[in-house]
């Protein structure tokens, strides 16, 4: 090991002792360089070999490499990054005073606790030394002794490319004895890299003073093509030697590993489709291009619909074999310019790139809808699938990479809200829609603080009686700048936030403290109902929640009732039944909301024993103009009183609509007719719950 080398080993050693005095204690020229190539410490070495010390500071290492050494420089510097260690890199440099010098110079990272932080050198002024290169190669290639077990090897080669020497070490290599390779070199190299070879070694002998390096196929003696890694020099001149000198090793087996690590860093492991990080890198090449061309390309956002579905039904194993069906389709309707790269989970990214035609984006977005009707077939399941996809194009939608994507994955969200298997592109409005989402859920996360909710109450009355029996709390938010906000706005993005638990649980506690307060003040006692999303039913610990809260404000259970919808009854994670079981236990009634509207199954009725069924306002718009709607309610009604479960019917706005739900023997009416919701000191008016309405 070379003496530069030791001191590079001891300079990793020795990194708890204090950076510049470790620095200062070497002769050579020690140099630090920032992850951006600029030089942001030496030592006197340093300055020693190439002038004035500040004249250095925070430039561009490449400002003093000769240019034709630029390369090299560069290519090492690179290398050093990717962790590799340098050592004895050549290169010629200009010190301050214009004068050039030749130095060998090695490279290491630098390293703390796992981070890159720069690149530290260490170089020898070899000026002098170059003076004596023919001695000093004559006698490193003609007098060094080749182990035949070396895994190198050293050839010479004429001028017309025949080998006159190789090494003994050329049969562990390549299997050939020495004397089987008399013939020119080209003719055991791989036939797409005879051009390149040539053309390297003919730059050679026209300057001979530079090396080159470069991976070269070979055919090995078992008739394999190995990758070699070649450094050769010119050495015609040299008396003993006139020949062009090279060295080579086989790195076959490592440039396989770097090809597929470089592989796994750009494709996804699942569906073999670039990822992420490539689908970037070739935007910004496409990008690039396009803004010279005056050309557009579009970047589509496909999202596969309700996919957890099938993963939480069927299981992952399933939904990884539905995504590779769908990556095969989409890669065989692309064109040979078109990219399909896999995102992330469910959503995959397309480039089309020099759109060929305005309306050519729509047309491709169509052609996969379509093909998403066709049925999935995994194993024994016939399985269907649908998406939403969201167009940007460029310049219309936006002239970077990050906005092209953004906006694209906004386009995709206004397709699903409209219906499944659709497609949209992105509108300028979007993006203003999206920030003002963004707005109102930054102002959310400070309402529950700022004290901004407050509830509302529509009363719930007895149909035969018109009597108050009970109300529904409603979660109004009064903006601090922005008004009263509806719920229909804000109430989405609370779940989408994870927002809707803590509000929620406000909602419980307000709701009990307030039916505390009206029993304190001898009202009658009325049940009221609230609303439970999906989110808070599946949080742990619910059910301890709400004893808790009833035992604080020393309510009974029997004053509320759980609101749930069917889409939760759907996708129900096997413990929603037993937490019903216990919330009833506490003596909450459940009811199921908007029932009619979803999925409904007369299965449900029975599995989950609810205490009330809420007719959907759906049903009760038309029911005195529809006989539709008066069989469906009235058979529903019936059915409920046949199980003992209440029904309330909900937005009933005309007597016309009363009259008929107290003839089919609805149980309990709610809406305008009787009153909208009021804020708790307007509801109290209504005649402390014992008037008639």
């Amino acid at each position: 090991m070379s003496e530069t080398n030791i001191k590079i080993d001891q300079y990793i050693k020795m990194k708890n002792y204090p950076y510049k005095e470790l620095l200062e204690n070497f002769t050579e020229a020690i140099y630090v360089i920032s992850l951006q190539g600029q030089f942001i410490d030496y030592n006197h070495g340093f300055t020693s070999l190439v002038g004035p010390g500040e004249a250095y500071l925070n430039t561009n290492f490449l400002d003093i490499v000769h240019p034709e050494d630029i390369q090299i420089a560069r290519s090492g510097f690179i290398e050093t990054l990717d962790g590799k260690v340098l050592k004895e890199e050549r290169l010629r440099i200009f010190a301050h005073d214009g004068q050039v010098k030749t130095i060998i110079t090695s490279k290491v990272p630098l390293i703390e606790n796992g981070e890159l932080l720069g690149i530290l050198g260490i170089a020898k002024d070899i000026t002098v030394e170059v003076g004596l290169q023919s001695e000093i190669r004559k006698q490193y290639y003609r007098f060094r002794s080749l182990d035949k077990n070396s895994s190198s090897v050293n050839c010479i080669l004429s001028e017309q490319g025949e080998v006159t020497y190789q090494s003994p070490s050329v049969e562990k290599v390549l299997g050939y004895k020495p004397g089987d390779l008399s013939e020119p070199f080209l003719t055991f190299v791989h036939p797409d890299d005879v051009k390149m070879v040539r053309d390297r070694f003919s730059y050679l002998l026209a300057h001979p003073t530079e090396s080159q390096a470069v991976d070269v196929r070979i055919l090995h003696k078992d008739e394999n093509w190995r990758i070699l890694h070649v450094l050769s020099n010119n050495l015609m001149d040299d008396p003993d030697i006139r020949g062009i000198v090279i060295n080579f090793h086989d790195v076959t087996e490592m440039r396989q590993a770097q090809q597929e690590i470089q592989y796994m860093a750009y494709h996804d492991h699942l569906t073999g489709l670039p990822n992420r990080r490539f689908f970037e890198e070739r935007l910004q090449e496409e990008l690039t291009a396009a803004k010279k061309n005056k050309s557009q390309l579009a970047v589509m956002l496909l999202d596969i619909d309700r996919f957890k579905f099938i993963n939480d039904t069927l299981g992952h194993v399933i939904g990884d074999k539905v995504l590779k069906g769908i990556t095969g389709m989409l890669t065989g309707i692309m064109s040979e310019t078109d990219l399909v790269a896999r995102m992330a989970g469910d959503e995959f990214l397309i480039l089309s790139p020099s759109l060929p035609f305005k309306e050519y984006a729509e047309q491709l977005a169509a052609t996969i809808l379509k093909e998403l009707e066709t049925p999935i077939i995994v194993e024994h399941y016939e399985l269907f699938v649908t998406g939403s996809i969201g167009i940007a194009i460029y310049p219309n939608s936006s002239e970077d990479l990050s906005s092209l994507i953004k906006n694209s994955d906004l386009a995709m969200y206004e397709a699903k809200k409209r219906k499944a298997n659709s497609y949209n592109v992105f509108s300028p409005e979007m993006e203003r829609t999206s920030f003002k989402n963004f707005e109102l859920q930054n102002d959310l996360h400070k309402a529950l603080l700022n004290d901004e909710f407050e509830l509302y109450y529509q009363p719930k009355v007895l149909s035969n009686k018109r009597q108050i029996v009970g109300a529904e709390a409603l979660i109004r938010w009064n903006h601090s700048t922005r008004g009263l906000v509806s719920p229909g706005e804000f109430i989405p993005l609370a779940e989408e936030s994870g927002l809707i638990v803590p509000i929620g649980e406000w909602v419980l506690e307000n709701v009990c403290k307030q039916i505390k307060a009206w029993e304190e003040s001898g009202y009658p006692r009325l049940e009221v109902s609230l609303n439970f999303s999906a989110l808070q039913m599946l949080q742990k610990g619910l059910v301890d929640t709400v004893k808790a809260i009833l035992e604080k404000y020393q309510v009974e259970g029997k004053s509320l009732e759980i609101e749930i919808t069917e889409s939760l009854i759907l996708n129900d994670d096997g413990d929603l039944l037993k937490k019903l079981e216990d919330l009833k236990d506490l003596g909450i009634r459940i009811a199921i909301d908007d029932f009619g509207t979803g999925y409904s199954s007369m299965s449900y009725l029975t599995k989950y024993k609810f205490n009330t069924i809420k007719l959907d306002r759906s049903f009760i718009k038309d029911i005195h103009t529809s006989t539709d709607s008066q069989a469906i309610t009235k058979f529903i009604i019936q059915l409920s009183n046949q199980l003992k479960m209440k029904v309330v019917a909900e937005g009933v706005e005309l007597e016309e609509q009363f009259s008929l739900l107290l003839e089919m023997n609805c149980d309990e009416i709610q809406g305008y007719l009787i009153s909208k919701p009021l804020p708790v000191h307007q509801f109290e008016q209504l005649g402390r719950f014992s008037s008639f309405i």
